[in-house]
């Protein structure tokens, strides 16, 4: 991946909808008249609790640089520290020149294409200024700022600009000095000009500590909300740094796959954004996993419209993009992808996920029900036939791009289909609306049900399939329409798990299994209870993650596609979360897919109807369980279901719980919850 700036939601028009590069920034110091632009050795570091990078360069004998990069969470700003440490007593100085191109990737002197830009130095408020005009998709008007905290002095080349400093050394204390890049644009409104002056000054009057600080303090109220603490730290690592990329990928619109070029462009996948949603919901951050929804609901008008007849809109539903502009508009380029329609199913999912997590009813009425209502509508009057003998099937459309185009009743579109129309019916009976049409729903998913493609005692992707595809775990992940007892599709997961090795990527590509597959069938395996497979298949995955723990799409030596791959992300979390805590109905499972071999671990994740849990393990057993919910005041009963090895009974808290069973190895403990609640002392 080429250095480069990309910012999200600026992009240029069809066909490719590429974002518009925002440059790239470079140094260069000359010690005792030597020049020196690249180091002799480095060192590269992300620290993920404080969203930044630490560099620590050398160059020659004599000179070494430290750099701390971050891009701040609350603003459009990037801020770049460097501390210079000498040992020689021979260097008294260095001349420091930080350079910065708004220019192509190609390191071209030019301004990107279809941007003007005007590169001026601003005496008065000490900062190079670009003033440019994007014939972008939207067209937009901005002002990017380079500036430092030490006087400088600019040299001006078209495009490139070199802010350069002497800087005396001390061979007892470091020097220091901070550049910083801000952007500004028409796109958050005409008032940029306004917002970017008032920005700087904010910048300067603060100082490096205070703009570092409340980044820092975003950060971590982010990591506050939740945690997981595993005997196996890889694996921890792995999971730590998919939950900084997730928030770090998120945009103000939603969640794309990444925000580069070389990963779609930072458009938005129904499919895919679904993956960072769950993981996000279920560690606790439900004001940034609300971003999915609230973007889906924001674009349904678009999506109403691509299938209304003439606009008339009718109860055709909604049709959305396989890939969306911020706009809603299709930005997905042609192939037999467009004919994609379980997107539909997991922009539902999102929906009311987004409702079971919170329990908030406003949410479900205004964003929530409608995007699940019209997902339901498409798939009744679009996709699901029904048969002479009163049989229902999905009709033909692409599947997983793997199995090929024009598949007929294909397993997991037609248990997205299901999961769809059994959320909307839920939906329904909770606001009480739409209560003849939700019946409708409600019958046609029982009778997808009845007609699911199988082979063998268990489904296949789609009837006559003979190859094997993550796709027939379909109805436990991502749509959880069967329970653990459901030998169908028990049979389908484990015989996958077994043989599907080979088929272990999204493409025909590769020879063992990708990261965001192993989360997706670790997830299938977490709702069976497995305390064996979902361990192994994520300490698969974070084997194969690359230098900083980052997860790609496909990392193998001869197949390295996609690195900062948010779907991998996303599948990793969830799929560790589940493993951790699940939530069915009013039963919170503790420790569901644990392996025997965790003695030692907590956690704080969410659970359904606006609840936490906080639970520490020592040796086994748990010796700390805290449910917290979110509204004060409200009491909430709810079953606990914890592994009979893990409790002993005696530290139970016996003031709120009103029955223990055991039952099948499981203790079931029936309690009432208000505010924060103590279970085991």
């Amino acid at each position: 991946m080429t250095p480069v700036i990309y910012w999200a939601g600026r992009r240029y028009g069809p066909p490719k909808d590429e974002l518009i590069p925002f440059g790239h920034f470079e140094q260069e110091y000359t010690v005792n008249g030597q020049v020196y632009i690249q180091p002799d050795s480095w060192e590269q570091t992300l620290d993920t609790r404080k969203a930044e990078v630490i560099c620590q360069n050398t160059y020659g004998d004599s000179l070494t640089v430290e750099t701390i990069v971050f891009t701040h969470l609350l603003h459009d700003l990037i801020v770049i520290k460097k501390r210079f440490y000498t040992k020689s007593p021979e260097v008294t100085s260095i001349k420091a020149s930080f350079k910065y191109q708004f220019t192509p990737p190609s390191n071209g002197t030019h301004s990107p294409k279809r941007v003007v830009s005007r590169c001026s130095w601003n005496e008065k408020i000490q900062s190079v200024e670009y003033r440019y005009e994007s014939d972008g998709y939207k067209p937009a008007k901005g002002i990017i700022s380079v500036f430092s905290d030490r006087l400088c002095s600019p040299i001006i080349d078209g495009q490139t600009v070199s802010l350069d400093s002497g800087i005396k050394l001390d061979a007892k204390h470091p020097a220091e000095i901070t550049y910083y890049l801000l952007f500004s644009d028409s796109m958050d409104g005409n008032d940029y000009q306004e917002r970017q002056e008032r920005i700087q000054s904010y910048v300067r009057e603060s100082g490096y500590e205070e703009i570092r600080a409340t980044h820092e303090t975003g950060w971590e109220k982010y990591w506050n909300e939740s945690y997981v603490n595993l005997p196996d730290k890889p694996m921890e690592k792995v999971y730590n740094t998919a939950q900084y990329h997730l928030k770090a990928n998120a945009t103000k619109w939603s969640f794309p796959v990444g925000i580069f070029n070389t990963h779609w462009a930072g458009r938005y996948f129904g499919w895919d954004e679904m993956f960072c949603f769950q993981a996000l919901a279920s560690s606790n951050h439900l004001d940034i996993s609300k971003r999915c929804p609230e973007f889906r609901y924001s674009i349904l008008p678009q999506a109403i419209k691509r299938i209304s007849h003439y606009g008339n809109q009718g109860i055709y539903g909604a049709h959305y993009p396989w890939e969306a502009m911020e706009d809603g508009e299709e930005g997905t380029p042609s192939g037999f992808w467009l004919d994609h329609v379980f997107h539909m199913s997991n922009i539902a999912l999102s929906a009311w996920l987004q409702y079971q997590y919170t329990n908030d009813a406003t949410y479900l009425k205004t964003v929530g029900y409608p995007i699940i209502k019209e997902c339901a509508r498409f798939y009744v009057s679009n996709m699901v036939y029904e048969d002479s003998n009163g049989s229902m099937f999905i009709g033909k459309c692409t599947d997983l791009e793997r199995l090929g185009p024009a598949k007929q009743n294909p397993f997991m579109t037609a248990c997205g289909a299901i999961y769809t129309l059994e959320a909307a019916d839920n939906a329904s009976g909770i606001l009480e609306e739409n209560k003849e049409e939700a019946e409708k729903w409600k019958q046609i998913a029982i009778k997808l049900r009845e007609n699911l493609p199988t082979k063998d005692e268990k489904y296949i992707p789609y009837k006559d399939c003979t190859e094997k595809s993550v796709a027939s775990l379909g109805g436990l992940f991502p749509y959880p329409v069967f329970d653990s007892g459901n030998m169908l599709q028990r049979n389908a997961v484990y015989n996958f798990v077994k043989e599907g090795k080979s088929s272990g990527n999204m493409y025909p590509v590769g020879n063992s299994l990708c990261a965001w597959y192993a989360g997706w069938m670790a997830s299938a395996l977490d709702l069976l209870g497995d305390r064996n497979e979902p361990e192994k298949l994520l300490k698969e995955a974070a084997n194969g993650a690359g230098c900083f723990s980052e997860l790609f799409e496909i990392n193998e030596p001869k197949v390295r596609m996609h690195p900062w791959f948010s779907t991998a992300s996303g599948n990793y979390t969830y799929a560790l979360n589940q493993m951790l805590v699940q939530s069915k109905g009013e039963q919170i499972l503790i420790a569901p897919a644990v392996p025997d071999s965790w003695k030692d671990f907590s956690f704080k994740l969410a659970c359904y109807g606006d609840m936490v849990a906080t639970v520490c393990f020592e040796k086994g057993e748990i010796i700390r369980l805290d449910l917290s919910s979110g509204k004060l005041g409200e009491v909430k009963n709810r079953i606990l279901v914890i592994p009979e090895q893990m409790l002993n009974e005696k530290k139970l808290n016996r003031k709120i719980i009103s029955s223990v069973e055991k039952r099948n190895g499981y203790y079931q403990l029936q309690l009432s919850v208000k505010g924060q609640s103590c279970v085991i002392l």
